[in-house]
């Protein structure tokens, strides 16, 4: 094999590779920065048990990570010495852990490509597997095509200026959970907090994002249930996630014009939301309580699902609210 043609194999590898690493920070960042963050704090570091203050270090420092050695694989600095073993052994890290969880059992999405691109730890694990054997090409048979400087200064530059940077251009959260339209007034159960009269005969609490479509149906089936059976049909009180982390005023005004009414309303930030509801469930939610208590619940599209009906079932709500009558 000629010299030209190890360099342009090893090239292919490095922008494989950088891609696949551009690919899984951008995944955590998606759909936007301050969603994508707060899932993968409160959905995947939760898991590992890194919460709170910390879990917002971690993340940022690692989606930095994934950032630099993007560029540092491109780049031609210490590629040999540094660049490539330092991200075999990052990856192998991280493959012990994946391996962990695939001989224990776990199915659900690993959060190595964030909600962008959902990956069991099998697959992460293969992914991962195959990533280091690539690198280790250009250490071994491809070595004659892969060029290196040797500028450490430059390498430790780019680390920090990209990790630092993920701190100024991440958001760091939106507001708490006190935004909407009534005074939050204690209570006895864990939703009494958020709304004062949520014990009080039957209620209908919904668990929404103001911008997800299955969340806008579903708010536009219970309106017309409302309106069809208005001596049936619950007050409605609704939960929403500040997606914008800004208060999601004018996605929530937009919401209520899309469904054709407004709902008593509460606003949590993403952090806040996330043990209310986002850590076991999926949006829509919609849960049904008689006197505080839950009597059923729907919540959805599971994860690879994509019809909210077969989860939301009107016909359902219908027949247990009728009950009380």
């Amino acid at each position: 094999m000629s010299t030209n043609t190890k360099k342009n194999l090893v090239w292919t590898i490095r922008i494989i590779v950088a891609a696949v690493f551009i690919l899984s920070a951008v995944g955590k960042l998606w759909p936007n920065p301050v969603l994508g963050i707060g899932t993968f704090e409160g959905k995947y570091l939760s898991e590992i048990g890194i919460t709170g203050g910390f879990a917002k270090i971690v993340s940022r420092l690692l989606i930095g990570l994934e950032f630099s050695l993007a560029i540092l694989i491109l780049m031609p600095f210490y590629l040999k010495k540094i660049v490539f073993p330092a991200t075999i052994g990052l990856l192998a890290i991280f493959s012990v852990h994946l391996m962990i969880q695939t001989v224990g059992g776990e199915a659900g999405n690993c959060g190595c490509f964030g909600d962008l691109i959902p990956m069991t730890p099998l697959q992460a694990l293969i992914k991962n597997l195959v990533t280091i054997s690539l690198l280790i090409l250009p250490l071994t048979i491809l070595k004659n095509g892969l060029n290196e400087k040797k500028s450490i200064n430059l390498l430790i530059y780019i680390c920090l200026s990209i990790s630092l940077l993920m701190f100024v251009l991440i958001p760091q959260g939106g507001v708490s959970g006190d935004v909407g339209k009534d005074l939050v007034v204690g209570g006895e159960s864990e939703y009494s907090k958020y709304f004062e009269d949520i014990n009080e005969g039957n209620k209908l609490l919904c668990f929404f994002s103001p911008t997800c479509e299955h969340c806008m149906e579903t708010g536009k089936v219970l309106t017309e249930l409302k309106t069809k059976y208005p001596g049936i049909m619950p007050e409605i009180r609704m939960l929403f996630m500040d997606e914008a982390g800004d208060g999601s005023l004018n996605d929530i005004k937009a919401y209520f014009e899309f469904i054709g009414a407004e709902y008593s309303y509460r606003v949590l930030s993403i952090e806040d939301f996330l043990p209310v509801f986002w850590s076991d469930h999926n949006f829509p939610g919609v849960k049904y309580l008689y006197n505080g208590e839950e009597r059923i619940f729907f919540s959805g599209p599971e994860e690879g699902a994509f019809d909210y009906e077969v989860l939301f079932d009107k016909e359902k709500l219908l027949e247990e609210i009728k009950k009380e009558y």
